[in-house]
């Protein structure tokens, strides 16, 4: 790589953490003297800006551990989203596609307000969601591509979702009509993570597009590169941000860099013995 590259973080399922991303981000830029353009994130950010509109899943999980409703505090003014978007070391945005634990109805909504490959879903003006089917092109050139939801056609689907929450045919053949270099995914290509699971839509789209990088959520486990061979593509499984291993530290393989320059990039997950310095208990001040 060259001086000129560019920096991302890359994250898993976020399920309300948004601010320990950003924090996390900015703390990873100041220890390592190497400013970071922006975050990537796969989907599940728990995009809930109405806590009447929750669903099942979030508000369970909500009971033990508030961290899931942090979207809350990015969708309006708070002291806790000045003080973190205030630090100098801070990404300018975070960019994600949609999972299957999102308010669809209101990212619709605010998708329908602009013609951009990209729109804002909070007050700050700091996360954007990538259109489904769209391609945002970020700092440094670097081409995202997204994909929302689900497999919703094969043996193992969920049955249990709005409609929006499936992979669309559509957003499919759009991201064919031109390149890109990142594939934002929430499901797997099909059999990547586990066999009979994932979509076959996700697996033509990459065999076709041959995006540099694909990056994926939704599965427990630590993320891993999946060793399958995708025509070029490097295919990544990103592991949850939630914050729970021993001591509330990240789970290995929940966040990675991608460093980006002249069309080429890299990537690697974050040194773990690194991540174990970053924890649920001092994200707002470390």
């Amino acid at each position: 790589m060259t001086n000129s590259e560019t920096t991302f973080l890359v994250f898993g399922d976020l399920h309300g953490r948004v601010l320990p991303a950003f924090r996390l981000a900015s703390c990873w830029a100041k220890d390592h003297a190497t400013p970071v353009a922006g975050l990537l994130q796969v989907g599940d950010l728990g995009y809930f800006p109405d806590p009447a509109k929750m669903d099942k899943a979030t508000l369970r999980h909500a009971k033990d551990d508030s961290l899931e409703l942090g979207v809350l505090d990015v969708v309006t003014l708070t002291k806790i989203a000045d003080a973190t978007f205030d630090d100098p070391h801070c990404p300018p945005g975070l960019w994600f596609t949609a999972g299957n634990h999102e308010d669809f109805d209101e990212l619709e909504r605010l998708a329908s307000w602009n013609r951009d490959a990209d729109f804002v879903v909070d007050h700050y003006c700091m996360v954007r969601a990538v259109k489904d089917g769209r391609i945002a092109t970020l700092a440094g050139g670097l081409r995202v591509g997204a994909v929302w939801g689900v497999d919703g056609q094969g043996e193992n689907r969920r049955t249990n979702l709005p409609w929006r929450g499936y992979i669309q045919d559509r957003a499919v053949s759009q991201l064919l009509v031109e390149p890109f270099d990142v594939l934002l995914c929430h499901d797997a290509p099909l059999d990547a993570k586990r066999v009979g699971y994932g979509s076959e839509l996700l697996a033509n789209l990459i065999h076709l597009a041959r995006p540099r990088f694909v990056f994926f959520g939704h599965y427990k486990g630590d993320g891993m590169r999946v060793g399958k061979d995708y025509g070029g593509a490097e295919v990544y499984h990103m592991a949850g941000f939630e914050l729970r291993k021993r001591d509330g530290t990240p789970e290995p393989g929940s966040v990675g860099i991608l460093r980006w320059a002249d069309g080429t990039g890299q990537f690697e997950y974050l040194n773990d013995d690194w991540l174990k310095t970053f924890s649920r208990h001092n994200w707002k001040w470390r």
